[in-house]
């Protein structure tokens, strides 16, 4: 009798560390999260866009982290999720030309994402678009940040 005590004990205790370890696994899964490249432009972005990559040669392999359509939707790739973005502001550099050097920021439910934009004159791949650098920023609702530098072109 005492071993059938012991035996029922001993499955009750790894039972409840299992669904305790469980539900630590899920709160670190939702305040962690990883800015993913993707490869198929949205339907949405057609014409005059912005479409930047980590590096050149994940641009020259269309490999994008992030889409936009110039005029207030954007994509990004979040836990290998594409995500889309409603523009919430655009606030350009003093003392630049428009579409130069400015700030963007979008909402989402979940996330807060700022780019910021910067033209690179020492590029340029067509007359009608110019090359940027930049850098991203995304924002969780739980406080988690996450940066990526940036380069691509933008243009119609």
């Amino acid at each position: 009798m005492n071993n059938l005590k012991y035996l029922v004990f001993l499955i009750g205790f790894f039972v409840f560390s299992a669904c305790k370890n469980q539900e630590s696994k899920t709160e670190v899964n939702e305040t962690e999260f990883t800015l993913n490249s993707f490869k198929t432009l949205p339907k949405e972005i057609d014409g005059c866009s912005c479409i930047f990559s980590k590096n050149e040669k994940d641009y020259e392999q269309s490999k994008f982290v992030f889409a936009s359509n110039f005029d207030s939707i954007a994509f990004v790739s979040i836990n290998n999720k594409v995500i889309k973005l409603k523009l919430s502001s655009r606030v350009y550099k003093p003392n630049t030309v428009e579409n130069e050097d400015y700030i963007c920021k979008y909402n989402t439910e979940e996330y807060k994402i700022t780019i910021e934009i910067k033209a690179d004159k020492t590029k340029k791949h067509a007359d009608e678009s110019w090359w940027n650098k930049g850098l991203i920023s995304i924002e969780n609702k739980n406080g988690k940040k996450v940066t990526q530098e940036f380069v691509g072109e933008s243009g119609c």
